[in-house]
């Protein structure tokens, strides 16, 4: 289940577009989360989204699709549409609907391409979006929202091309934070996937005995004895021909001392084994601060949802 948010961030992109586990909702929840799908000049089959309203409350939802890219701190843009825009190609149906409370609805949508499509990736956009009320009671300003189901769409032979720069790892901050320095040289999108764990240096093992941790997807999965804390890497889309710095906070507060990040994941097939020495000094921020303002991935996508409504 979605949150409506004014704009899709980072976060959500993550969730929406590479069909990470959805987040909750406050009265909507959409499905699948996103689609991936090949494009021809010639008619393609329709693609369904059920939306379901989990509101006690009937809600009112319009229907239009976007253009976008990501910009250099990750975030969505939206772009003006051209002739070789996935958006321009989408027909949907409907395009403004009401569900009642506990009821569905499905968006039907299919691909007609307008010219001969270039080959390479391709980008758009849905948006579900809440029509406000007409509601002569209603006092103050009323708050509405949307969500978006990222499509993408693919011609011709698709080569993902990912390089990883560099791994760093900053403790300067008021929370250990990593950096991944990736590059994507292909004419599809990459992303990191795997898994992340932080070792005390003296009892780290070496990146090549490390193993991926069972269960670490449930909510108390049992960890190594040894490791502190770990995770699942950022899972970001780099577009491509872009170079982008990927987060990823580390939100267990670390007493000083020396540390291991390990990871053990893949760059679309290249597999990453690595172990990053890092140091928490005594007095930094990491150190002295009890609680951490950096959240987790999923955290950090729910809140950042219930932070980016849009008021009309």
């Amino acid at each position: 289940m979605l949150q409506k948010p004014r704009n899709i961030a980072l976060g959500l992109i993550g969730a929406l577009v590479l069909g990470a586990p959805p987040a909750n909702a406050i009265n909507i929840a959409v499905s699948p989360s996103r689609f991936i799908l090949e494009i021809s000049s010639k008619k393609t089959r329709s693609q369904a989204v059920r939306v379901v309203n989990v509101d006690s409350q009937p809600v009112e939802l319009k229907v239009y699709v976007k253009s976008w890219v990501l910009n250099e701190q990750n975030k969505l843009e939206l772009v003006p549409s051209r002739e070789q825009s996935l958006d321009q190609w989408i027909v949907y149906t409907p395009s403004r609907f009401t569900i009642p409370p506990g009821g569905s609805q499905t968006i039907r949508f299919a691909i007609r391409p307008r010219v001969q499509p270039q080959q390479g990736e391709h980008r758009a956009v849905l948006y579900i979006e809440e029509v406000p009320t007409n509601n002569a009671q209603s006092k103050g300003v009323q708050v509405t929202g949307r969500l978006g189901v990222a499509i993408y769409g693919y011609v011709g032979d698709i080569k993902r091309v990912g390089l990883l720069n560099a791994i760093n790892v900053d403790t300067k901050s008021d929370a250990v934070r990593a950096s991944f320095d990736i590059s994507s040289q292909g004419n599809g999108f990459v992303r990191l996937n795997g898994q992340y764990a932080v070792w005390p240096a003296a009892q780290y093992p070496g990146a090549e005995a490390t193993k991926p941790i069972a269960d670490l997807d449930k909510p108390t999965p049992k960890l190594p004895k040894e490791v502190v804390t770990a995770g699942f890497l950022p899972d970001t889309p780099v577009l491509p021909d872009t170079r982008r710095r990927i987060l990823l906070p580390i939100i267990k507060k670390l007493p000083p001392g020396n540390y291991v990040l390990d990871i053990n994941g893949e760059l679309n097939g290249v597999a990453i084994q690595k172990g990053i020495p890092f140091t928490v000094p005594v007095n930094s921020p990491v150190a002295n601060n009890r609680s951490s303002r950096i959240q987790p991935a999923s955290q950090k996508l729910r809140d950042s949802l219930k932070n980016s409504q849009k008021r009309k």
